[in-house]
């Protein structure tokens, strides 16, 4: 990959970094959090992405964003209110723009008649907040054709002619802090679509404001680069405000510029006398100097001046050397010296502290990395195994070195696993728009609320949830959610509510996604099956069961198709999906209050922490996450009923005794309950179940390999793995085997009945 290429690749990861920041600004103030810092957070997001742009000749992408952020300056200046309606226009404007950004990434085309639509919208808001008439639509938004971008701006033609222009409205209140501001601007700044006057106007905004330039660097015009920069700003500043809001201005391009704000303190009435000795040699040296070499030393003794000239003569920054100079530069003014001051790093002093430090890597090195890391936990468990069958006493030196390498070992395998870790935010992100669309297809009024975002899993399970989330949001809307006049006729109000949560959960990531909506209509479900042939008639279906009907493939309680729904497909695919992350969904629903998805997931799928069994001559690892207790039935504990089902008594409770060898088909015969252990787990729906095996090896850390990938699906395993023999090992998929080894309809009650008897 060339330079370009690579510079071109990060642009648009960061845009969309920008267009995330957009949507969540925008949502904040849809929701009334309209304060400066959301919204100048929202204008920096569409000014960046407007920048960045401009360097890679994306005019379309670069109209728009100056459409879109020219009326967000409206409201960061206050003129425009953050309505309902604006904040609509705005958030279909960052569709837009998405959309823009993602031709512009990939090669395709945007929707350049609703995009135009669009810019007319924003230029009305414009024209609303100045209180004029909106301008004529574009030809494109009318219907129209165009050969090429629109660059109408409703500025009229591209005549220019000069007039005087009053800033004094601009000017904010001056106040007691007084600095003082050398800002010089590098090509890189211009390039990046950033404008000085842009800045200065947020300067002059601050208080009042004196800005002198120096044009000493501008060369001849022969000499001039066109793409180069060579004025250097100088502000004396006097606000109420304290530097980190001043430093604030400055903070889109303070890597893109020689940058120096320094506060000044009150000094008496009247300039510094140009015939003091010290100063007057000072400056003599200064321009007697030849440009890029120290000024001589004054043939006095060194005083407290010394220290001043020194920093003025030091050597230009590189990126100042490269600009071109005059044959004959005139003397530096005190704006250069003050340049030479801040230290010519090109961030101009501006604190670094306290921000975090990140770096950009290839997301295949961090996969191999993780590979890498499983396997050196294999070979590590597979030294400890040999060196104690081979005798070594667990006391001697050698096995205390081997205990301090599996310690060790394992926290570097949760370090490189930490690495993955990434917010569930970045899904979440996707939503609002997605809700968007799907209300306005469906006519419905929708609030999105989601919770726990900053919940972190591993990025692969975070890269396969998009699919499922979307298919249950589009379900909660199309399906859950009533008809505005329907829930005004329920007595609810017009706006219907669909709730998306993160959260840890017993060492997994439980996602919900309910609504507030009528509920499963049961009744309608199963008939549906029924007609579409998917169960029996006679079929005799608790409430639980019905609700999993709509997990079946081809089901659809839609009359008709549509861009929604109606082909049957959607939910089958969710709980394909989900079971192939290892995880498991699940329905609650009231009738009239709405329905809950509950999604659980495994948070990792690389390693997890495991209980080592034996089941017939197999070993079998059941997840820790699952396992309440351990336990040795006794004779007098078990209850048996209906042929081969038993119950086990553990303590005041009756559940269910589950035979894994028998359900796994490594064994026809039923085991003996006495002489095995009964593993107590928990299933995700909060059912209980106790299973046996034949005895307990040990408890260990194991790297997950997909047996699905591998091999294939077997029920009733999740996964596979490679013990420290080398032998591989089987990952108990807990919830199936609970679930198949019960009775259709009412294993767990049938055996209460008959333990209470």
């Amino acid at each position: 990959m060339d330079a370009m290429a690579e510079i071109r690749q990060t642009f648009f990861e960061e845009c969309a970094e920008q267009l995330a920041e957009l949507e969540a600004g925008l949502l904040a103030i849809e929701n009334g959090e309209a304060d400066s810092d959301t919204v100048n957070a929202v204008f920096r997001a569409v000014h960046s992405i407007k920048g960045g742009a401009g360097a890679f000749c994306l005019d379309d992408l670069v109209h728009f964003a100056h459409v879109f952020e020219t009326t967000l300056d409206e409201m960061r200046t206050g003129r425009l209110d953050s309505s309902e309606k604006v904040v609509k226009i705005m958030l279909r404007s960052a569709d837009a723009l998405a959309d823009l950004v993602t031709a512009a990434r990939d090669g395709g085309t945007a929707d350049a008649e609703r995009n135009a639509g669009l810019i007319d919208e924003l230029k009305g808001l414009v024209a609303l907040a100045k209180g004029e008439e909106p301008p004529a639509p574009t030809a494109a938004a009318s219907g129209g054709s165009t050969d090429g971008p629109v660059y109408d701006d409703g500025m009229g033609d591209f005549d220019f002619t000069p007039v005087a222009v009053d800033i004094s409205d601009l000017m904010g209140i001056g106040g007691d802090n007084k600095f003082r501001i050398v800002f010089k601007p590098s090509p890189r700044m211009y390039a990046k679509a950033n404008e000085a006057n842009r800045v200065l106007r947020d300067v002059y905004a601050l208080g009042e404001a004196k800005v002198s330039c120096n044009t000493s660097e501008v060369p001849l015009l022969t000499a001039i680069d066109p793409e180069g920069a060579y004025l250097t700003f100088t502000i004396e500043l006097s606000t109420a405000e304290p530097e980190e809001k001043v430093r604030e201005v400055f903070e889109f391009v303070e890597f893109d510029c020689d940058l120096s704000i320094e506060a000044v303190l009150d000094e008496p009435d009247g300039d510094i006398e140009a015939d003091d000795p010290d100063i007057a040699e000072i400056l003599a040296r200064i321009r007697a100097a030849p440009d890029g070499e120290p000024a001589p030393e004054p043939a006095h003794e060194p005083d407290e001046e010394a220290p001043v000239a020194a920093k003025a003569s030091q050597p230009e920054p590189e990126h100042a050397k490269a600009a071109p100079k005059p044959a004959a530069p005139p003397a530096p003014s005190a704006p250069a010296a003050a340049k030479a001051d801040a230290g010519g790093d090109g961030k101009g002093g501006a604190s670094a502290g306290g921000a975090a430090q990140t770096i950009r890597v290839d997301l295949e090195r961090v996969d191999r990395l993780i590979d890498l890391v499983g396997e050196l936990v294999i070979h590590q468990v597979m030294l400890s195994q040999r060196a104690y069958q081979a005798g070594l006493a667990r006391a001697s030196d050698v096995a205390v070195g081997f205990d301090e390498l599996e310690q060790l070992t394992r926290e570097i395998q949760d370090s490189v696993m930490a690495i993955r870790a990434q917010p569930v935010k970045s899904v979440f992100q996707r939503l609002p728009r997605l809700v968007r669309e799907v209300a306005d297809i469906s006519g419905k009024q929708v609030r999105l609320v989601t919770e726990g975002e900053w919940t972190e899993v591993d990025k692969t399970v975070i890269e396969r949830l998009a699919d499922p989330l979307t298919h249950m949001i589009r379900n909660a809307i199309d399906h859950g959610l009533e008809k505005p006049a329907d829930r005004l006729a329920a007595g609810k109000p017009e706006e219907g509510v669909v709730r998306v949560a993160a959260m840890h959960r017993s060492g997994r990531i439980v996602i919900e996604i309910s609504d507030d909506g009528a509920g499963i209509n049961r009744k309608r479900v199963k008939e549906t099956a029924i007609k579409k042939g998917l169960v029996p008639a006679e079929a005799n279906l608790s409430d639980e069961e019905t609700d999993n009907l709509i997990f079946l493939p081809g089901f659809s309680t839609a009359d008709k198709i549509s861009s929604l729904s109606g082909r049957g497909v959607g939910m089958d695919v969710v709980k394909r999906s989900i079971q192939a992350l290892g995880g498991r969904v699940s329905i609650t629903s009231r009738p009239g209050k709405g329905s809950t998805f509950t999604m659980s997931l495994p948070l990792t799928l690389a390693v997890l922490d495991g209980m080592i069994v034996s089941v017939g001559d197999q070993t079998v690892v059941v997840p820790l996450t699952a396992i309440i207790e351990t336990l040795q039935p006794k004779a007098s504990e078990v209850k048996s009923f209906g042929g081969d089902a038993r119950l086990v008594q553990v303590r005041d409770t009756f559940m269910p005794l589950v035979d894994v060898a028998r359900e796994l088909g490594y064994s026809h015969d039923l085991a003996s309950a006495t002489g095995g252990v009964a593993i107590l787990v928990e299933a995700e729906n909060g059912a209980r179940s106790a299973l046996l095996v034949d005895g307990i090896q040990g408890q260990r850390q194991v790297v997950i390999k997909s047996l699905e990938a591998n091999y294939g699906r077997v029920p009733g395993i999740a996964a596979a793995t490679i013990l420290g023999d080398g032998r591989v090992a089987l990952i108990l998929d807990v919830d199936a085997v609970v679930a198949t080894s019960r009775v259709e309809g009412n294993f767990f009650n049938s055996g209460m009945k008959h333990a209470a008897e």
